[in-house]
């Protein structure tokens, strides 16, 4: 039984070999089949992940967003419109943006932006108008709030030759600048991103406090004197012209003799309704 084995085993090396060859000879054959296909694949592979990112695709509301996009947290990429009391309006870019005038959309339409963790205070709009209004910015999507909008970490260039080197988030920069206040993400799971984002623009808001800046700003000592001379000048002033007001009222009775004898009567009158 053993020399069976050796000897199939011996047989079967020469058919390996001539095995092998045959496929060597026929792959050179067919170089350029075996190219083609392979590149048809890779297309084929491509095209599948292009359309699983939506490369092309234009998101004109929040209700086009595909809800796994934002679970995932996926970023994309827009153009401020306009900026409103407590969120902003964003034209979507597409990743790769082809200008084909056929399979061009003729739509319009943005999407409500929510800075998430931020409440806007005196001056964010007039800031925000002058930083970011026409400039292109990232959005991260957090999730979908009550008021159908999204909450957002949105990130932009730096203005000035430093947004060659480095980009700002808008929710911290805010809050930093003294301009809002850190307020809480209803409705978001309290996870790793949440906690992350609160401590952040906690830090911020510290930041913006100890510098006395927007909202938090105090007058000075000085200030507060010259608050208060004010005030008991005002004051002072008041009561100069309700003395004047009475001599002047004194005056016209004591020169009317009508005027005088109404005053006894009203003096007299309440002394007898007290008694």
């Amino acid at each position: 039984m053993v020399e069976n084995k050796d000897t199939d085993t011996g047989r079967s090396a020469p058919y390996r070999a001539a095995y092998l060859n045959t496929l060597t000879h026929y792959l050179d054959g067919h170089v350029n089949a075996v190219r083609n296909a392979s590149t048809v694949l890779a297309i084929a592979g491509l095209a599948f992940a292009a359309r699983g990112v939506r490369l092309f695709s234009k998101f004109y509301t929040v209700a086009d967003i595909p809800p796994h996009f934002i679970q995932k947290n996926i970023r994309l990429q827009g153009k401020v419109i306009q900026v409103k009391d407590q969120h902003l309006q964003v034209e979507h870019i597409p990743i790769l943006y082809l200008r084909i005038p056929y399979l061009m959309k003729k739509q319009e339409g943005t999407i409500g932006v929510h800075l998430a963790g931020v409440k806007f205070e005196e001056g964010a709009v007039e800031w925000l108008n002058d930083n970011v209004h026409a400039q292109a910015v990232f959005f991260k999507m957090l999730q979908i709030n009550s008021c159908q909008e999204l909450d957002c970490v949105v990130t932009t260039r730096r203005p000035g030759w430093r947004g060659l080197f480095s980009s700002m988030c808008l929710n911290e920069e805010l809050i930093r600048q003294g301009l809002g206040k850190v307020a809480p993400i209803e409705g978001m799971h309290v996870g790793a991103t949440y906690v992350k984002l609160t401590k952040m623009l906690l830090r911020a808001e510290l930041v913006a406090e100890r510098k006395r800046r927007g909202v938090w700003t105090e007058p000075t000592v000085l200030e507060r004197y010259r608050a208060r001379y004010d005030n008991a000048k005002d004051e002072m002033k008041m009561a100069v012209q309700r003395r004047k007001q009475a001599v002047v009222e004194a005056g016209k009775v004591l020169a009317s003799p009508v005027a005088l004898f109404k005053s006894l009567w009203k003096f007299v009158s309440k002394r007898f309704r007290k008694e």
